[in-house]
């Protein structure tokens, strides 16, 4: 069997790893193996005309508007993001500063600037820090039941509604001014939702929620575009890793597939009827998408990955 991307492979032997997908994920693992003398022969197919998956900015409207990804999470010593645009300085002095990395967040979003009710009439910005703070201060309790042998109630949602109930019994206020305090409490369970990547926070087991390590640093965007992140992956990599335009169809693996006196487990078949024999082949496509392998996946992957359930929830 002959590949479709034979004009593409290094000659000589040594073992091929495949990489489905050129987004940052991708680019990444393609630059740790390139760097590495055991794997000579790497390529990474990308199903469109670009590298940089979701991430991509554009310059066609006066200035840079960022299609994808916005800013860096935790831009601190811990973030590889982080150091990857410091490294090639895409960043500017105040991104780079001491303070601004040593900045902890919690991973919590920032208070908006104005609030409004559904009425049109403007919100307190106090009264949206007194919940805020409320809001978040619990979410913080809900970290801690990460190693007590049996958290109090299974999902992070049903830990913080309870507890809000009790202290809703306590305020003083009259019952209007409750409703509007519980609809901007409402708010900031959207926002979490956004932010766990789930539609209810019911779904959030309460237990392992603590596991989710929150670096330090002011969340921060990059001046000349996100997409100078993947740009500067892409110009790292050697000229003939990149494969565009090759939407995978199938991945055969556990198989037998000869080329060129030699035998490969995995076979990676393309849309337009390429095929791409391979020792190892490393799939960095988003879990949302459907399974693209043939035969049975072992029974702890399948489990692993429809217990993610992320064909179910989408991020604002």
């Amino acid at each position: 069997m002959k590949s479709s991307g034979s004009n593409t492979e290094a000659p000589g032997r040594g073992p091929r790893v495949l990489v489905v997908g050129g987004g940052i994920a991708g680019l990444g693992a393609a630059q740790r193996l390139c760097g590495h003398p055991a794997f000579p022969h790497v390529r990474v197919l990308e199903a469109t005309a670009r590298a940089g998956g979701r991430i991509r900015s554009e310059r066609s409207f006066g200035g840079v508007v960022e299609i994808g990804a916005h800013w860096i999470h935790g831009p601190s010593q811990g973030n590889p993001v982080f150091q990857l645009a410091a490294k090639h300085g895409l960043l500017g002095h105040q991104e780079l500063s001491e303070e601004n990395q040593q900045i902890e967040t919690g991973g919590h979003v920032g208070l908006p600037s104005e609030s409004y009710a559904s009425s049109g009439g403007r919100v307190s910005l106090e009264l949206v820090a007194e919940m805020g703070s409320l809001f978040y201060s619990l979410l913080d309790q809900s970290r801690e039941f990460l190693h007590v042998a049996e958290a109090p109630v299974p999902s992070v949602g049903e830990y913080l509604k309870n507890e809000i109930h009790q202290r809703v019994a306590g305020w003083p206020e009259a019952e209007e001014a409750k409703k509007l305090k519980l609809a901007i409490l409402n708010n900031f369970f959207n926002v979490e939702c956004c932010v766990s990547g789930t539609h209810s926070m019911d779904l959030v087991a309460l237990g392992p929620f603590g596991e989710y390590t929150v670096l330090p640093g002011l969340d921060c965007t990059v001046p000349g575009g996100y997409q100078g992140v993947t740009n500067c992956l892409v110009a790292s990599l050697p000229q003939d890793v990149m494969v565009f335009n090759k939407p995978v169809k199938t991945i055969h693996w556990n198989g037998s597939f000869p080329e060129a006196g030699e035998t490969f487990p995995v076979l990676v078949e393309c849309e337009d009827g390429g095929c791409f024999p391979a020792h190892h082949v490393v799939v960095t496509v988003p879990l949302g998408l459907p399974t693209c392998s043939a035969g049975s996946l072992p029974g702890w992957s399948l489990s692993s990955w429809r217990r993610c359930r992320m064909r179910r929830c989408f991020c604002l």
